[in-house]
């Protein structure tokens, strides 16, 4: 029997393009158990690509929507541009991935997000993590709530911004770029947030944690291991973050044992800006979804009242 105090959590991870295979995943929860992902759980924990599904999750947006979202927007996005020379400049552009992000979802201020939402930054000036949450905060924190003015729109744009990919938004006065940096698995932000804000006790947190596809082939033996001769140059951006994803569901997995699902496929290796492999991703949700279905039954919060 599930204890009633039980916290449940979807930790959501970064991995650009790749998302779609969390949003596939998603929507196949809610047209399964007819309901909507923000009613299943007491805190969504997103980063970048992780961002878009957790906010357009508290807001009550479709995950079929966000589907169409990486399947008909993403190639703009992602789209090169002669003139961005990736020596000066970042190879996307911030102002193309607003513009398309607010067509789905809505500017609001944090403060009027109902919903338990974790958003991760990195704040490059000073080497800090940074967290945006929703005003659930201005109530179990004894601190001075202050994201509350902040645009949910800017919070994602921010946790978006990759190294290289995405130049750093300012808000606030903080340089903020993408969260996968630190948390790209926000599985351990939000397992500190519900042991101190929530002040719970590990037998009573749950978290379901989606990935975005693991490589197994990221990189082979090689002669040289410069930057872009070995590293790969963009690649190590990639690298860095999948590596975190990992290192944060083996910790927390220990931590709680049965009461963790880490849903995260195998892959080999694709970039976090090509949508080449969206078909892919998909049949790769529709089958971890077949695979897991009674595990995400047990995890999400509609299971109490069934």
């Amino acid at each position: 029997m599930e204890n009633q105090d039980t916290l449940h959590i979807l930790a959501l991870d970064g991995g650009g393009t790749r998302g779609i295979y969390s949003a596939q995943l998603l929507a196949k929860v809610e047209e399964t158990y007819n309901v909507r992902i923000k009613d299943c759980f007491d805190l969504i924990a997103g980063t970048s690509t992780g961002s878009i599904i957790a906010g357009a999750a508290v807001s009550d947006i479709p995950m079929t929507e966000i589907v169409e979202l990486f399947e008909s927007e993403a190639p703009d996005i992602f789209r090169k541009k002669w003139y961005r020379n990736p020596i000066f400049f970042s190879k996307y552009s911030n102002e193309k991935l607003a513009e398309i992000i607010a067509h789905h979802i809505p500017a609001t201020p944090l403060s009027d997000i109902t919903t338990p939402l974790m958003i991760t930054c990195s704040e490059i000036t000073t080497s800090e993590s940074h967290i945006f949450r929703s005003r659930y905060c201005e109530k179990l924190c004894e601190t001075e709530y202050s994201d509350g003015e902040v645009c949910l729109l800017d919070a994602i744009v921010a946790s978006c911004a990759a190294p290289t990919f995405f130049a750093p938004k300012n808000i606030n006065n903080l340089m903020l770029s993408d969260g996968g940096l630190w948390a790209n698995n926000p599985s351990i932000a939000a397992y500190t947030e519900a042991i101190t804000l929530f002040e719970k006790e590990p037998t009573q947190i749950k978290i379901l944690s989606i990935g975005a596809g693991h490589s197994i082939s990221m990189y082979r033996k090689k002669r040289g291991w410069g930057f872009v001769s070995g590293w790969g140059g963009t690649k190590l951006v990639s690298f860095v973050m999948t590596l975190q994803s990992q290192a944060s569901a083996k910790l927390v997995g220990q931590l709680l044992n049965e009461n963790y699902l880490r849903i995260d496929p195998k892959i080999t290796y694709w970039d976090i800006d090509t949508v080449l492999q969206s078909d892919n991703l998909k049949s790769l949700a529709e089958r971890d979804f077949k695979t897991h279905k009674s595990d995400i039954a047990e995890f999400i919060g509609q299971s109490r009242n069934s």
